[in-house]
């Protein structure tokens, strides 16, 4: 699963960097890729056309991307502090509300 979530978060980076032309047909392969983003970051994708659906994900992509982030950071900065608890809390508390289990997965792994 976590190859597929890697391969997942490459394509919709890629993606929102223009790498893919207006017009270009999407694969069967990229479409299951697209949902399995859309189940990880629970995207809504019921009732909504592809074009849509990739770019609800690549929005909350985008969110999810800079609050792991700031999670980070302030992680670190906790941490070489000597804050350890707070720390901890912060990675906690994001993985309390963060829906993405490879966004979990990079805070977990600090």
């Amino acid at each position: 699963m976590r190859s597929e979530l890697k391969e997942a978060y490459t394509l919709i980076s890629d993606f929102k960097r223009g790498a893919f032309s207006e017009g270009l047909e999407i694969t069967a392969e990229q479409q299951r890729l697209i949902q399995l983003l859309s189940k990880d970051l629970q995207v809504q994708s019921e009732g909504l056309a592809l074009e849509q659906l990739v770019q609800q994900v690549a929005k909350a992509d985008s969110v999810w991307n800079k609050r792991t982030m700031a999670v980070i950071d302030r992680f670190y900065t906790l941490r070489d502090a000597g804050n350890l608890a707070e720390a901890e809390s912060e990675r906690s508390a994001f993985a309390d509300e963060c829906p993405s289990a490879w966004y979990c997965g990079i805070v977990n792994s600090l």
